[in-house]
């Protein structure tokens, strides 16, 4: 009797095992993670409609906790990593938008090794390449936070920025259901 049968492995050490890459079925995955996946960004689709995009995987948790406990619903997990660059931020916003389920996006960073300047210039000029036309809220901490939010502010854009996660969080979920 034959077993038909799948199997995933952790593409983390797959640099190490060329036999098994070659073994990579594309037409089984998911079409924006293999877009994703390209770029080194992980992601995730899910059936919410509320977009993520953050750096590490324990804030993406926690990013998509805080939208389920103020009553929405996260639409993916999208890491972008600590060292995203400007080219990064775009490929991430058009797999963002390329879901027709998303209605708002929530970009929560806790800039260590990204400093938050340098994330805010590349949200600028990402949302104004890409013509982004929803909801765009954000939760800002860490490395030269000061300098991301003036960014923003003077960017001509009407981005939402929370002061804390849950505030942040709401400021999605309203965006979300309007």
């Amino acid at each position: 009797m034959a077993l038909d049968c799948k199997i995933n492995f952790d593409d983390n050490a797959m640099f190490r095992h060329k036999d098994l890459q070659e073994l990579r079925d594309l037409a089984e995955e998911d079409p924006l993670e293999v877009q994703a996946s390209k770029f080194n960004l992980n992601y995730i689709k899910l059936d919410g409609n509320i977009a993520c995009m953050v750096n590490g995987a324990g804030l993406a948790m926690a990013t998509m906790d805080i939208i389920s406990y103020a009553g929405g619903s996260p639409a993916n997990f999208l890491d972008v990593g600590g060292s995203a660059s400007q080219e990064q931020i775009e490929n991430a916003f058009e797999i963002l938008l390329s879901d027709p389920n998303v209605k708002a996006i929530f970009i929560n960073i806790f800039g260590g090794i990204l400093r938050v300047d340098i994330l805010a210039s590349a949200v600028v000029a990402a949302t104004k390449k890409l013509n982004v036309k929803l909801p765009i809220i954000l939760r800002l901490e860490g490395t030269n936070v000061e300098e991301g939010r003036k960014i923003l502010a003077e960017s001509g854009i009407k981005f939402q920025v929370g002061a804390t996660m849950k505030e942040a969080a709401d400021l999605a979920v309203k965006a979300a259901k309007s």
